[in-house]
């Protein structure tokens, strides 16, 4: 169902301008909604940091990027797939949150070699399917032993 960006603004309590002025386009506004939606990764990867073990750190970061609540999983994918310039951009952002992460576990040994950032987010993205917490967890812990040396 498409919106408006008018009507976003009034249910916003926005004039249309001051949207507008912020957000020109509806991708603009997609964008950003896409950054607020993944500030838990963000925040996840903050709290791996100060983890002195590059294996916990990644698996931290991994573990709790896949747990998501669904209905956050269900928008992010809704918004990335309403056009190509948004999926490339949640492609990027999740690939950018992971990437130091991944460096550090692959830098110390604890991670296949020659995973990338790209390869550990469409990972996430097949945990993320799951039906049910179970799955998503099993999907993990399999994955985990798989990548992790």
């Amino acid at each position: 169902m498409a919106v408006s960006l008018d009507t976003v603004a009034r249910a916003a309590g926005l004039g249309p301008s001051t949207l507008y002025r912020h957000f020109p386009t509806r991708e603009d506004l997609m964008e950003a909604v896409l950054d607020s939606l993944l500030s838990p990764v963000r925040a996840t990867v903050a709290e791996a940091e100060g983890l002195d073990d590059p294996a916990a750190a990644f698996r931290h970061v991994f573990a709790r990027s896949c747990v998501l609540p669904a209905a956050e999983v269900r928008a992010i994918g809704a918004i990335a797939a309403s056009s190509d310039r948004l999926s490339a951009y949640a492609q990027v952002m999740i690939e950018e949150l992971i990437e130091p992460v991944t460096q550090r576990a692959q830098a110390s040994g604890c991670l296949h070699p020659g995973l990338t950032a790209a390869d550990i987010a469409f990972f996430v993205r097949m945990v993320d399917i799951a039906d049910s917490a179970d799955r998503r967890s099993t999907a993990v812990d399999v994955l985990l032993r798989g990548i992790l040396l």
